[in-house]
């Protein structure tokens, strides 16, 4: 018996409401059983506590070490420094160049002493190489002979250090900075004999004087460094207790118990996030107090540079606005340890897991602490990056930033947030994931098993292998670019191998290999007429938007001067050449290659079993990066969304590969019809400094037409309902259309 349309809608609605008993019921169970494990115990709880007073401790004895440790110089040729201030006395440097109780240990050596025994540069390697001295000063004879000083180079002083010694390194710098203040002694005495009076050429002086408050300058380093230890520990505080409470239970076999309660998927995964929510934020707050506390101590008894206060202690107050930050970021990293964890058969597993998925989250939580990263419109979009930067605002006490970029960091964090919540219930509601089979895995098996369980479509596994494979050979294709082609014909190379060898072979090849219809399997199939005709235009009315877009992306994120320097050979070539060739290179040729990849093949898989949703998303962000530059990702992103939308409306690669060649063709044709004779060009486009850009007007009308077309393609229904609308006109069970093209 078919339930009917309202009847399916109430019931789905019904599963979505969550009942908040349940949710503290299994969020109380996961809590107690993870307390009663004492190593869980031990991690958040005792850790914190034994490991950063042990790290200052440490740290105190290797400060101690080092101040203890005396540098020991030699000095050979002394004979030499004839006529000269005073550089070196009995058994240190001249008092004018060091402090008195500085521990430099000095030992002076005549030339011939050593010479008469084995030659000076050879005793003097020896020297440094055993140990024996940290650096050796050399004296050559011709430094004697004035004239020769300058001249020539054998007169030169010769400084001997071992690089692979941190203490030769460090006695290195110490002598060269004695050097060069007896030089610059010895120029004044110079002077002054000469009758120049110094202050002549002391014109002005100069004092660098630091505005900051107190409370900035000390939360200057620990706004950048406590952040970054509060979000690694929340992410390690929320990869093994996801681990336990997914895979651990797989191995324990209680799994399957707790999803035969009667509390639904949504309240199994809401307890269990809120529990590994839990234990992140407590193993950040309380590795992050016991550093503050171990710190305040021990900034105290160390001298940094500048003096005991060079750094200062923590602050504390500041500081609590990270308490806020890790709420949402906890919970996001909790949600993303929990369904990579669904996919594992065992701890042992997961941990494998996670481990890639914190190498891939690093460079967000490292990208703050470059140098110059500041919070602005385009990194309060980036994912965590910028919630970490307007935490660092908030410390040093820029409100009125932080709260301008509120909005926008709170409005990514809230989106990855939802879509990490969706992904690990999507894992908890696809039994396959929660109950693989587990069975070893052999290579012969497995190959067998492709080749005879052969589909009209790909599998979403193998449409990622497609989409990751494309990605790493299109990394090391451009790692062989040494330098940019000055010819068309080189550019042409350039183009078409990656187009042809590394974006559309790897396609063919699986696409022959994998499936049994290569026109099924890349989505080639004539859609209703309007649609083409309509993506020509589509591309035509978009493409101010896209070129605003752009604009807009290089005003967020600038590119440097060196690489447009490198880039600018490259774009003169295509304004010099034949234009049909550009258009053919440039336009045709990507839109063929990168939609039959994208939009086709990797689609064709992402799409099965339900995964509308997930093709757009990954099919645009695997688009996007296969562009390499930042800026070009993007704006490649965005309209890999609009791209992947219409060929899920159309079950048609063509309407998108005329869309993509006709955005093409114009961004390499505007330079070409601003410059032309043509007196209409003027209506749509006028030429500015930066370049040619679309008149206002046309934009508007433009963006008018571009939705209309839009909105014509969200008008038409996709083969998926389609089939599903026969299906309940026929009176026959409702199947997912995937699976039965799947299994056709």
């Amino acid at each position: 018996m078919n339930l009917s349309t309202k009847q399916k809608r109430q019931a789905a609605e019904n599963a979505d409401k969550l009942r908040w008993s349940s949710v503290w019921l299994i969020y109380a169970r996961e809590m107690r059983d993870q307390l009663r494990d004492r190593r869980t115990l031990f991690t958040i709880a005792v850790l914190p506590v034994l490991l950063y007073p042990l790290v200052g401790t440490l740290l105190l004895q290797m400060v101690q070490f080092t101040q203890q440790h005396s540098t020991s110089v030699c000095v050979i040729g002394t004979d030499h420094l004839v006529g000269v201030p005073a550089l070196v006395g009995e058994d240190c440097f001249a008092e004018t160049l060091v402090p008195a109780d500085d521990p430099l240990q000095v030992v002076t050596y005549p030339w011939d002493d050593i010479n008469s025994r084995r030659s000076v540069p050879e005793r003097a390697e020896d020297w440094v190489s055993s140990g024996m001295f940290d650096v050796v000063v050399v004296v050559p004879p011709e430094f004697k002979q004035p004239e020769q000083r300058l001249k020539n180079d054998e007169a030169a002083i010769q400084l001997l250090y071992n690089v692979a010694s941190d203490q030769s390194m460090v006695a290195r710098e110490r002598v060269a900075k004695i050097l060069g203040t007896w030089r610059s002694g010895w120029i004044n005495e110079r002077l002054t004999e000469s009758g120049i009076d110094m202050m002549s050429l002391e014109l002005f002086q100069l004092n660098d004087i630091d505005i900051a408050p107190a409370s900035t300058r000390e939360a200057a380093l620990w706004s950048k460094l406590l952040p970054f230890i509060m979000l690694i520990w929340a992410m390690t505080g929320a990869f093994y207790p996801a681990i336990d409470l997914v895979a651990g239970e797989k191995e324990r076999g209680t799994l399957e118990t707790l999803l035969c309660s009667p509390a639904l998927r949504s309240e199994i995964v809401a307890g269990k996030l809120a529990a590994v929510t839990t234990f992140s934020m407590l193993t950040a707050i309380l590795n992050a107090g016991s550093m503050l506390v171990t710190s305040s101590f021990v900034i105290g008894q160390i001298s940094f540079g500048g003096g005991a206060g060079a750094i200062g202690a923590p602050p504390i107050g500041p500081m609590l606005w990270l308490l806020v930050a890790l709420v949402p970021l906890s919970t996001l990293f909790s949600a993303l340890a929990l369904a990579v964890a669904a996919m594992a058969r065992s701890s042992k597993e997961g941990q494998y897991y996670l481990m890639p998925l914190m190498m891939v989250t690093l460079p967000l939580v490292m990208l703050p602490m470059l140098p110059g990263t500041t919070l602005t419109v385009g990194t309060s979009l980036i994912p965590v990056t910028g919630m970490f930067l307007m935490v660092r605002a908030l410390v040093e006490g820029q409100y009125g930033i932080a709260l301008w970029h509120l909005p926008m960091v709170a409005g990514v964090t809230v989106t990855c947030l939802w879509m990490a919540s969706r992904w690990a219930l999507k894992q908890f509601d696809d039994e396959s994931v929660l109950f693989g089979s587990n069975e070893q895995w052999e290579l012969r098996q497995w190959v067998r098993h492709l080749w005879r369980d052969r589909q009209i479509a790909a599998t979403p596994s193998q449409a990622v292998a497609c989409g990751a494979a494309i990605l790493v050979a299109l990394f090391f294709g451009k790692l062989a670019v040494t330098e940019m082609p000055t010819t068309f014909s080189g550019i042409s190379k350039l183009v078409l191998m990656p187009q042809l060898g590394l974006i559309l072979a790897p396609t063919l090849l699986m696409a022959t290999v994998l499936t049994t219809s290569l026109r099924k399997s890349l989505r080639i199939r004539m859609p209703h007429w309007t649609t083409l005709p309509l993506g020509v235009l589509l591309g035509c009315t978009l493409h101010p938007t896209y070129v605003m877009l752009a604009s807009w992306i290089s005003h967020m994120y600038p590119v440097s001067e060196q690489a447009m320097a490198s880039m600018k050979p490259f774009a003169d070539q295509i304004a010099a050449a034949p234009w049909v060739s550009v258009v053919l290179l440039m336009a045709l040729v990507p839109a063929i290659c990168e939609e039959l990849a994208f939009r086709g093949f990797i689609f064709g898989g992402l799409e099965r079993q339900g995964g509308r949703l997930r093709a757009v998303v990954v099919t645009a962000i695997l688009f996007g990066i296969s562009h390499g530059v930042l800026q070009q990702s993007i704006a490649a992103t965005v309209m890999g969304l609009m791209l992947g939308w219409i060929a899920l409306r159309t079950g048609s690669v063509l309407p998108g590969i005329l869309i993509h060649f006709t955005n093409n063709a114009l961004s390499v044709s505007l330079q070409r019809i601003t410059e032309s004779s043509w007196g209409g060009a003027s209506i749509f486009l006028r030429t500015t400094e930066q370049g040619p850009e679309y008149q206002p007007f046309w934009i508007v009308i433009s963006m008018g037409i571009a939705v209309t077309c839009l909105l014509y393609f969200g008008s038409l229904r996709s083969a998926d309902e389609e089939i599903e609308a026969d299906q309940i006109h026929t009176d026959e069970p409702i199947v997912d259309p995937t699976t039965s093209f799947a299994g056709a």
